[in-house]
């Protein structure tokens, strides 16, 4: 029984390896994800393993114009399951703040944000999809729905090198109508996760979180 509790506690360490919405109690996470297209950068506080809350910028590009929103932004842990080998999860993400775009003419004004992110993982295969719904007056509103899947070909300790691949697919209208495919590479040790790759139409992809 206590190698089975053991098993359990190390997999929930583990299991940071993905890029939760929400940690635990009292944990700062810094995060940039970067593509030529958007860029989605957040500075969040964990008040506990199911809330937290904190500073929100976006970027999305078309043509060399951009259209930015910063948002104050909360995320919420609605649904998790602890398998044996596995872990689930559903969150909810909401948002305040303002916008502003030179996609159409220039204008800032007030914005809203929602979306949820899901996922599946065992220490070795990957899966997860979000969507998230962008809404200000006078800016056209925006989505983007992303999916993932990938596997890691080994089990790594917390505090060894964890590598996965993974390919990601990505419909986000306002930039292109047509379903972006990524390859890419996510790396993690401890505290630190990085991804690097690059999709079929040649837009690179550049992501870090760091946990504090």
């Amino acid at each position: 029984m206590s190698g089975y509790i053991l098993g359990i506690l190390f997999f929930l360490c583990s299991a940071m390896a993905s890029a939760h919405p929400v940690i635990y109690k009292d944990g700062i996470v810094v995060s940039s994800y970067n593509m030529s297209s958007y860029s989605d950068n957040q500075l969040m506080y964990s008040w506990s393993n199911r809330w937290a809350s904190g500073l929100n910028y976006w970027r999305f590009t078309k043509d060399d114009a951009n259209t930015e929103m910063a948002f104050a932004k909360t995320n919420y842990l609605l649904y998790r399951n602890n398998g044996e080998k596995s872990q689930a999860n559903i969150y909810l993400h909401g948002g305040i703040g303002i916008a502003d775009s030179e996609i159409e003419k220039r204008a800032t004004n007030d914005a809203y944000m929602t979306g949820f992110d899901a996922d599946w993982e065992t220490r070795t295969l990957y899966s997860s999809v979000k969507y998230y719904y962008f809404t200000s007056p006078k800016v056209t509103d925006i989505s983007m729905t992303q999916a993932r899947i990938g596997f890691s070909p080994f089990e790594a300790g917390f505090d060894q090198l964890q590598t996965w691949f993974m390919v990601q697919a990505m419909y986000m209208p306002i930039t292109s109508r047509e379903v972006s495919i990524t390859p890419l590479v996510r790396f993690f040790y401890k505290n630190v996760l990085w991804e690097v790759g690059s999709s079929t139409r040649g837009e690179w992809l550049l992501n870090f979180m760091v946990h504090i």
